[in-house]
């Protein structure tokens, strides 16, 4: 009976081999580092190299964890990990809330201006060609001034009512609102898996977070660029015009 007692005991202690209870979770690694990693003094090599086998993704590592303790601590590097992604998802909202209030705020007002400017000189250029048409009417031939400036009109023109700008915007604001949504989106998934008292997100679950999270800050970084590219084309076309 004592012999026996002891088994059960051994069976449930966290810090032998013979625990039954324990599971192999996954850890995500530097793919480099993948060949130095061996079982551990409380792994079976079997059941370790097993685990390896049927990793769910290259780069995945399995990390025994034997016992409540190990479980709970696993639970709450998990949470802390949310926290972070929560706090990271916060930060990239409230960056896209700025653009878009400046975007709001500053450009519409811009493009308003720009385009009361462009009317403007549209309807000067309107009365300048039909001078000119006057004057060719009557036999008069255009100087090489008179004829760089009607080039130098039309080229502007041309520039003003090129669809790709406006193509741009249109582009730029649908990426924005775009982001803005699937932001809110992962948001709102990891604050279900991650609000539960007994579930916490598996290592798999724990990559792809991260790898969406990376992806957006790639995004809202080309944005950023995009936008910085945008204001310096307006502010070229705003000191010649």
């Amino acid at each position: 009976v004592p012999q026996r007692l002891n088994t059960i005991v051994e069976k449930w202690k966290p810090g032998t081999s013979e625990c039954a209870f324990k599971y192999y979770f996954y850890n995500k690694v530097d793919e480099a580092t993948v060949p130095f990693f061996h079982p551990g003094p409380n792994d079976d090599p079997k059941e370790w190299e097993e685990a390896l086998q049927n990793k769910p993704a290259p780069g995945m590592m399995p990390v025994l964890a034997s016992g409540f303790t190990a479980i709970a601590e696993r639970l709450k590097n998990q949470r802390n990990v949310i926290s972070i992604f929560n706090q990271r998802l916060h930060e990239i909202n409230n960056c896209l809330d700025s653009i878009l209030s400046k975007h709001d705020l500053d450009w519409s007002v811009k493009m308003i201006e720009a385009r009361r400017k462009h009317e403007v000189l549209r309807r000067r250029t309107l009365v300048l060609a039909r001078k000119v048409q006057v004057l060719r009417n009557r036999g008069y031939a255009l100087s090489g001034d008179e004829d760089e400036l009607r080039i130098k009109l039309e080229n502007m023109e041309k520039a003003v009512q090129d669809p790709a700008v406006n193509a741009r915007l249109d582009e730029l604001w649908s990426r924005l609102i775009f982001l803005r949504e699937q932001a809110q989106f992962l948001k709102d998934e990891l604050a279900k898996k991650g609000l539960g008292d007994d579930q916490g997100l598996d290592g798999e679950v724990e990559v792809k977070v991260k790898k969406i999270v990376e992806d957006y800050e790639k995004q809202l970084q080309h944005l950023r660029k995009e936008c910085e590219l945008i204001k310096k084309d307006f502010d070229e076309y705003e000191k010649d015009h």
